[in-house]
């Protein structure tokens, strides 16, 4: 694992490469005693900072507030249910979920862009509803679902169907419209099983290997946070090398996609969802010329 001037110096090779926005995540990257310099140092250089965390140490007098004058400009907690037993046994830690709103708590009290962002998965299927009214009592301007990552434990976990994803998300929709809040979508899914132009929640495609990329405490460089498969290390690696990699090209380019989504007109922006998740044979087009 890097140490402190291993990761400024990966912050400094990726401000000379052209990199403005760099977000701290993990893991739980409030784990780092060292995340304020490494805020500091993207700061100086003229990068945003973003910081993706279960929102437990925020809560602690000073710490968030610290972050903030570092250069820490936008911050995501993670919460899965309103109840904190649910929370707890899905986050498999007893008290985390009063440390979790603790932390989103005292975001809101700050002057920093707070989202929060809930897994919908079938475990909490029941609870999202009261999981984002419960959000917004707390002040929570800026509120985020997605659904399971077919990666690392998510191939296992239990995610819901199509179906059920439209009847919840056309819930949560109505929810936020009567909140004033806005809420984010971020799950990838291909236009033809669930749609999210017909929810008024934007394009979403993969963006892995185009707007995004992730790097590993060792160096490595993933296509997503999700996508196990190095293609290269930062610090030893040509970044020439790495943005060409086979892999990165194949994901760019859409090669993964089925033959029946090939043709489809909506494949420009829908992307066919996920990659993982038609690596795992989870889902498959069964008709492109639909829309919904």
């Amino acid at each position: 694992e890097l140490d402190r001037e291993g990761w400024l110096a990966i912050i400094d090779r990726l401000w000379k490469i052209g990199i403005p926005h760099i977000v701290f995540t993990g893991g739980e990257p409030t784990l780092v005693p060292h995340l304020g310099g490494l805020i500091e140092r993207s700061e100086e250089n003229g990068q945003i900072t973003g910081l993706v965390t279960n929102g437990r140490r925020l809560g602690e007098e000073g710490y968030l507030r610290d972050l903030i004058e570092k250069g820490l400009d936008h911050v995501q907690v993670t919460i899965l249910s309103h109840r904190s037993s649910l929370h707890d046994s899905l986050s498999n830690c007893p008290g985390a979920w009063e440390e979790t709103v603790s932390g989103i708590k005292a975001a809101v009290a700050e002057d920093i862009y707070l989202s929060t962002n809930t897994t919908v998965m079938e475990d909490n299927l029941g609870d999202v509803e009261e999981t984002m009214r419960f959000l917004v009592s707390l002040g929570v301007k800026n509120v985020a679902f997605n659904g399971l990552i077919r990666s690392g434990r998510g191939k296992e976990a239990r995610g819901i169907s199509y179906e059920e994803l439209e009847d919840i998300l056309s819930n949560l929709v109505a929810l936020a419209e009567d909140a004033g809040v806005n809420l984010v979508w971020y799950t990838p899914t291909p236009y033809c099983e669930f749609n999210p132009l017909n929810y008024g929640l934007g394009i979403k495609q993969c963006t892995a290997c185009s707007l995004n990329m992730a790097i590993e405490p060792d160096g490595s460089v993933l296509p997503c946070q999700s996508y196990y498969k190095s293609l290269g290390n930062i610090l030893k690696d040509p970044w020439e090398g790495i943005w060409d990699h086979d892999l990165c090209r194949r994901i760019r380019e859409r090669k993964y996609l089925p033959e029946e989504c090939r043709d489809c007109e909506l494949s420009d922006v829908c992307g066919g969802g996920c990659p993982l998740a038609l690596e795992e044979g989870r889902y498959i087009c069964l008709n492109k010329n639909s829309s919904t």
